[in-house]
């Protein structure tokens, strides 16, 4: 069976640091005793001498979180072990520090300290926790709406790790504090249900994978036509002009869903009609999928630029034209995958050209024209070479909430 998404239980902290500048003696006395056994984990400040006894976890943070654009450093109170780091991510540099914790540290908490009708906090976490799957980092969020708690627990349908109310919110802000409270209980029962499936190995940072991770695999192809029943579209083209050349079985993985992809070749054959172009990969519409150089991140052929890695090179130059276009149906057979996989069929649009070639047979120099591939019914699919994979992906990284791409 092809990855599903599983729920693992999510954490509920609080944060007394503002509480302790207001309220005199044990300033977690102003939330009520019973509300307490919800708690898991609790945030103080440094120079904050009180240790709750019944805290499960305690965590303290060194540098005050306004301090400039700086993030607070977070450590575990007693053998005093960093652990994390609170970052501010309702900018875009703020989401660039917290992604490049990622995978360095436990935990990484975000906050969103700008005002919330100009800064993000949804969109962040999404990113992060994509970006975090099998890193071993984790993810924790404040909030202080009620509506960010279904959001922020359910995001990608994996959730966050944990969520952080301000301990003066927790008290006085009830349907808040119920928000929580149902979202913790919610995730619980969601865990327990999955629970003999699974193979989390750390929050968002765990999660499922891929048995095998990306496949080469032997399938096929076929010309298909939209439901309109056009067999050519004009597209806005992309070719992908490499610093080097490229052999003629070399190429980019492109395709339509980051599940499924084809080998796209290089321009190298020789031909009377047109000079070679070897460092050129005529890759399709803007809205296909290319693999980066990591191998498992992709990104849209729109997103891409100068000086970025694909899988073989990196990029000198897009050159983006409008051309007439044909779709190929991808169909990946069951005996290829070794393994049961729900996504058996994919495509992709490529221009109708003789130079667009696809790779057939791994490790031969068998390739197939596009323009070889004809719309009738009944014609006998053609072989090609298909990348595959069961994870999905979200602004390029994969991870394993449930993803169909048509």
């Amino acid at each position: 069976m092809a990855p599903q998404t599983t729920s693992h239980e999510m954490e509920l902290w609080l944060d007394k640091r503002q509480a302790a500048k207001s309220v005199a003696g044990d300033c977690v006395s102003i939330i009520a005793p019973s509300r307490l056994d919800f708690v898991d984990a609790v945030i103080v400040d440094e120079g904050d001498d009180q240790n709750p006894t019944w805290a499960k976890k305690l965590y303290s943070v060194k540098n005050d979180r306004n301090d400039g654009n700086r993030p607070s450093k977070l450590f575990r109170r007693g053998d005093n072990q960093p652990v994390g780091a609170i970052v501010d991510v309702s900018t875009p540099s703020g989401q660039d520090t917290a992604l490049g914790l990622v995978g360095s540290v436990e935990w990484i908490v975000v906050t969103c300290e700008e005002d919330r009708d100009e800064g993000w906090i949804m969109i962040p976490a999404e990113n992060l926790i994509s970006s975090c799957h099998n890193t071993g980092t984790k993810i924790a969020a404040f909030v202080d709406r009620v509506g960010d708690v279904g959001g922020l627990a359910r995001a990608l349908e994996l959730g966050i790790d944990a969520l952080c109310v301000d301990a003066v919110d927790a008290n006085e802000n009830e349907d808040l504090w119920n928000a929580l409270i149902d979202a913790k209980e919610e995730r619980k029962a969601n865990a327990d249900v999955n629970n003999a499936d699974d193979t989390r190995g750390g929050g968002t940072g765990g999660g499922l994978t891929d048995p095998s991770g990306p496949t080469v695999v032997q399938g096929t192809c076929q010309r298909v036509a939209s439901s309109g029943g056009k067999s050519t579209v004009l597209a806005d083209r992309v070719c992908i002009d490499l610093v080097q050349s490229l052999k003629p079985t070399e190429g980019c993985w492109i395709g339509s869903s980051a599940k499924i992809m084809a080998l796209v070749l290089s321009e190298a054959a020789q031909s009377s009609f047109v000079p070679s172009r070897p460092f050129r990969v005529n890759a399709g519409p803007v809205h296909s999928y290319v693999v980066m150089g990591d191998g498992t991140s992709t990104k849209y052929l729109s997103e891409l630029s100068a000086g970025d890695e694909v899988l073989v090179l990196a990029v000198g130059r897009l050159k983006v034209e409008i051309r007439p276009c044909v779709q190929v149906g991808l169909f990946v057979p069951q005996s290829s995958l070794g393994r049961e996989e729900n996504a058996s069929y994919g495509q992709v649009f490529l221009q109708q050209a003789e130079t667009v070639r696809l790779g057939q047979t791994l490790g031969s120099e068998s390739f197939l024209r596009i323009t070889d591939l004809e719309y009738q019914e009944n014609v006998q699919a053609s072989d090609v070479l298909l990348r595959v994979t069961g994870l999905g992906t979200h602004v390029g990284k994969s991870y394993s909430g449930k993803v169909s791409e048509r």
